[in-house]
């Protein structure tokens, strides 16, 4: 984003709202900085106050500028003040992005509940991963678990857990088969190296 002269920054904190609305639609980079710099401490309270996560908060701010910039047609000033505007895409934006950490984590959760109790099954005691998975050692298993991306999780689950053929866990993800096939079998060989890795260390010994 470009700084703005003393001039041209002057000149342009004297426009209403609808002017820089104006001057956005016309991707005037000037006006998004003074837009941001009018705005962007409200919007950003209004995240902090929702986010349970700075960062989280800051992303949203951010996501919420760039949107406007990109959608300022969206803005309809008979409907409302633009501050307003921003401000309810700052509450609605980061109550999204709370509901989005929240599923995840619970799915986190639920993936490695259902690891550590599938395991209890298996007849295999010698393996690694059979050892690994145990009440006990339970946080490793998260940790190593937390090192696979989030698409090889969801995809094991789906398909070691929830019953899915390589077919099926495709269709429900609407991702190709051989990307399917490729991400589990990364992802198991991924697994099996973490925990071998952790048995010889001599942390399930």
């Amino acid at each position: 984003m470009t700084e703005l002269s003393r001039e041209a920054e002057a000149w342009v904190e004297e426009l209403p709202d609808d002017e820089i609305v104006r001057l956005i639609r016309q991707h005037d980079e000037a006006a998004l900085t003074v837009l941001i710099q009018r705005y962007g401490g409200q919007a950003q309270a209004v995240c902090k106050s929702i986010c349970s996560d700075e960062l989280d908060a800051n992303g949203v701010v951010s996501d919420i500028f760039w949107e406007f910039w990109r959608h300022a047609d969206l803005f309809k000033s008979h409907r409302g003040s633009l501050r307003s505007y921003l401000l309810t895409m700052a509450r609605s934006r980061s109550i999204d992005r709370m509901r989005s950490v929240a599923s995840l984590s619970k799915q986190r959760s639920k993936f490695i509940d259902a690891t550590i109790s599938r395991s209890k099954e298996l007849s295999t005691a010698d393996l690694p991963e059979h050892r690994a998975l145990s009440d006990e050692n339970a946080e490793e298993v998260q940790n190593a678990l937390c090192q696979l991306s989030d698409l090889q999780r969801q995809m094991l689950q789906l398909a070691f857990f929830d019953g899915m053929s390589h077919r099926e866990v495709a269709r429900t993800l609407q991702i190709p088969l051989g990307t399917v096939k490729t991400h589990i079998r990364k992802g198991l060989l991924r697994l099996r190296f973490l925990l071998s890795e952790l048995s010889q260390t001599g942390k399930y010994s």
